[in-house]
């Protein structure tokens, strides 16, 4: 005998939804000893300001992500562009 489901479809579980984390490309870049001072400057800001660590890679990221944002003339040359253009 089967046991029928107390479970109603439109509830849902008290659950955080996690967003799966997007595909990552290894990407090998040289950096001048100046940049990477600072990058590592900014990693110990954080983990003192902050209390937390986060990678290098997870900065570079946030970086570039937030300097595409704020690059008009790359935002309007991207949305004019086919998708997977090179």
């Amino acid at each position: 005998m089967t046991q029928k489901s107390t479970c109603k479809p439109s509830e849902r579980l008290l659950f955080l939804i996690v967003k799966r984390e997007p595909e990552k490309t290894k990407l090998p870049v040289n950096l001048s000893q100046e940049v990477h001072a600072d990058l590592l400057a900014y990693q110990r800001a954080h983990q003192e300001m902050n209390g937390t660590e986060i990678s290098l890679d997870f900065i570079i990221e946030q970086v570039l992500i937030q300097h595409m944002k704020r690059d008009k003339a790359f935002q309007t040359c991207k949305t004019t562009q086919p998708k997977g253009a090179a």
